[in-house]
């Protein structure tokens, strides 16, 4: 019985490490594309003011 449980503890580290991985992720892809839409806008924003 003990003997599972100490084999389950890793396994629920790796859980614990995949889902803080998967929602760093997930946070970094969407700060990218704000970060791309912000600077199309910016581009188009210079573009129409000198043109």
């Amino acid at each position: 019985m003990l003997q599972r449980a100490r084999a389950a503890l890793p396994l629920t580290k790796i859980r614990e490490r995949a889902f803080e991985g998967a929602f760093f992720s997930v946070a970094l892809i969407a700060m990218a594309g704000w970060v791309y839409f912000i600077t199309l806008l910016l581009v188009r924003l210079f573009l129409w003011f000198f043109s």
